[in-house]
C-alpha cells in the first residue's frame, strides 16, 4: 500500500486537538500549498471572466432568465448534470458515515424522478409559453397562488446548503474561516450573475461539468491503483448494507423526498430554455447516464475515505480530505477545482432561480418602479445571497439543509405543479393556496416541535406535511364534486 501522508500533511492554524468535538463553522483553518491555491484560484478567475464577458446586455425576460430558449443538446446536458449535483460535500458526509446506502439513498430515488420528469412532464412544459413556475401557477390557479408558490421556490431554491459548502472548501483552501468564506462565495457569485444572467449559469456549467467529473475520474483510478481493493475490508459492516446501518423510515424519507423532482424549479428552468422540446426530454436521458457514472465514482470514494481516515471529526470535509492525504501537490488542486465547480455549478443555478423569484413573481405590483424585470432580478440576486449566507452560518449541517427545504418542496409544491399539466391532479384556486399553506406550515412546524419535544412520535416532517397535502387535496376534490 502506498504511503499515506499524516493527517493531514499540509499547514493549519489554529492546531486542532485530536478527539476534540469540532462545531460545524469552526472548522480547524487551513490552507494548501501554494501551487493547488494557484490552481483553484485559476478555475476561480476563469469562471469570472466567463460570467462577465458576456458582450450583449440583454433586458427582454426571455434573454436574461433563459438564455433566449437557445439550449443545444450539449448545452442543456452539461449545465443539467453539473447544476444538479452540487451538494458534493453532503454526498461525502453521507457515505463516510453510511458506506454504499449513499448510492441507495442518494442517487437511485433521484434517478427515478428525473426519468419522470423526463418522460412526464418535459415536454408539456417546453411547449408552454411559461417563464416560471409561479407564471404557469398564475395562469392556472391566479395570481394568488402564484404568490403563494413564488415564496416558496424562493425558500426552498435559496441555495444555503451549498453556500457552506463553498466556505467549507475555503477554509480548507485558503486558511480563511467558515463565515468568511461563506461571505467571499455570495459576493463572487452575485459578481458573475450580475452581467450574464442565465447564459452567464450556462458557460460556466461546461467548463464546471468537465472539472467535476475530471476531478473524480483521477481520484478514483488513483485510489484503485495505488491502494487497492484492501483498504475496503476494514470498513465497518454496515457501510457493506444496503440500509448502511439506517432505519426503514430514515431511507423513505429520502424516497418521497426525490419526488419534489418533478417541482424541481432548475429542471423546469433548463427546460423552459431548451430550443425543443425533444432536447429537454434527450438532455434529461443522458443526463442521468450521467449522475449515474459520475454516483459510482463519489460512492467509492467515499468507502475509500472511511477506511483510510476512520478518525474524521467532521465527515463534510470527507472529499477535501481524502484527497489532501493521497493525492500529491498539484493534483490536489485539480481536485479541488472540481470541487468547487461542482458546488458552484448548482449554487449560481440555484441563486439565479431564486433571484428570478423575486424579480418576476414576488416583487409587489403596487410598487410604482421605473425598474425593469432585469433590474428587479438583480436586487434579488442580494436578498438571495445574504439570505443563503444566513442559513449557512445558522444551519451548520448540509444535509440538515436538504432534509428541511426538500421536505417542504416536496410536501406543498408537488400536487399542484402535477394540476397545470395533468387534468386528475387539477385542484381549484383556494383548494391550492391552501395546501400550499398547510403543507408547508405543518412540515415545519412537525420539524420544530421534534426538536423541543422527545414524547412527539418519531415520525419524518415529510411524512406529516405529505399527509396533510393529501388530506387538503382529497378535500379540495370532495368540495368541487359537490359543486358540479
Amino acid at each position: 500500500m502506498p504511503h499515506i501522508k499524516a493527517h493531514l500533511n499540509y499547514t493549519q492554524f489554529p492546531p486542532c486537538v485530536k478527539g476534540e468535538s469540532t462545531p460545524p463553522l469552526t472548522i480547524c483553518n487551513t490552507m494548501l500549498p501554494i501551487l493547488d491555491i494557484f490552481i483553484i484560484l485559476l478555475f476561480l478567475l476563469f469562471t469570472l471572466f466567463h460570467g462577465l464577458r458576456i458582450a450583449k446586455k440583454d433586458e427582454k425576460p426571455v434573454d436574461y432568465l433563459l438564455g433566449g430558449r437557445a439550449l443545444t443538446l450539449p448545452a442543456f446536458v452539461a449545465t443539467t448534470v453539473s447544476t444538479w449535483y452540487g451538494g458534493i460535500l453532503g454526498v461525502g458526509e453521507y457515505a463516510w458515515q453510511y458506506g454504499i446506502s449513499n448510492w441507495i439513498v442518494f442517487c437511485v430515488p433521484y434517478y427515478v424522478g428525473a426519468l419522470l420528469f423526463a418522460l412526464v412532464i418535459s415536454k408539456r412544459a417546453r411547449n408552454g409559453e411559461s417563464l416560471t413556475i409561479p407564471h404557469r401557477f398564475e395562469s392556472h390557479y391566479g395570481k394568488r397562488a402564484s404568490i403563494c408558490s413564488a415564496i416558496l421556490i424562493f425558500l426552498t431554491t435559496v441555495p444555503g446548503a451549498y453556500v457552506l459548502m463553498m466556505g467549507t472548501l475555503c477554509s480548507v483552501s485558503f486558511g480563511l474561516s467558515v463565515t468568511l468564506g461563506i461571505v467571499l462565495t455570495a459576493i463572487f457569485v452575485v459578481i458573475y450573475l450580475w452581467r450574464g444572467g442565465f447564459k452567464a449559469v450556462v458557460k460556466t456549467d461546461a467548463l464546471q461539468f468537465a472539472l467535476m467529473f475530471g476531478g473524480f475520474i483521477f481520484l478514483t483510478a488513483w485510489l484503485l491503483i495505488g491502494f487497492g481493493l484492501e483498504p475496503l475490508h476494514q470498513l465497518p459492516e454496515t457501510h457493506l448494507q444496503i440500509s448502511g446501518g439506517q432505519s426503514f423510515a430514515s431511507i423513505l424519507v429520502w424516497y418521497v423526498i426525490a419526488l419534489s423532482t418533478l417541482a424541481e424549479p432548475n429542471f423546469f428552468q433548463r427546460t423552459f430554455a431548451a430550443k425543443t422540446p425533444e432536447i429537454a426530454r434527450n438532455g434529461l436521458l443522458i443526463s442521468i447516464g450521467c449522475w449515474c457514472v459520475f454516483d459510482m465514482m463519489t460512492t467509492l470514494c467515499g468507502l475509500y475515505a472511511r477506511a483510510l481516515l476512520p478518525d474524521l471529526q467532521n465527515p463534510v470535509q470527507a472529499f477535501p480530505d481524502l484527497a489532501i492525504t493521497v493525492l500529491p501537490t498539484g493534483i490536489i488542486g485539480l481536485f479541488f477545482a472540481g470541487l468547487f465547480a461542482t458546488v458552484l455549478s448548482t449554487l449560481d443555478s440555484s441563486l439565479f432561480t431564486a433571484a428570478t423569484t423575486i424579480g418576476r413573481d414576488l416583487w409587489p405590483q403596487s410598487i410604482k418602479t421605473s425598474l425593469t424585470n432585469t433590474a428587479k432580478t438583480r436586487i434579488g440576486l442580494i436578498i438571495g445571497a445574504i439570505l443563503a449566507a444566513a442559513i449557512a452560518i445558522l444551519a451548520g449541517s448540509v444535509i440538515k439543509i436538504w432534509e428541511i427545504f426538500g421536505s417542504v418542496a416536496a410536501a406543498s409544491l408537488l400536487i399542484p405543479i402535477l394540476g397545470t399539466y395533468y387534468a386528475p391532479f387539477k385542484m381549484s384556486s383556494k383548494g391550492a393556496i391552501v395546501l400550499m399553506i398547510l403543507g408547508s406550515l405543518s412540515t415545519l412546524a412537525w420539524f420544530a416541535l421534534s426538536q423541543v419535544f422527545d414524547f412527539l412520535p418519531k415520525i419524518r416532517p415529510l411524512f406529516i406535511g405529505a399527509a396533510v397535502a393529501i388530506l387538503c387535496f382529497a378535500v379540495d376534490k370532495v368540495i368541487s364534486k359537490c359543486k358540479n
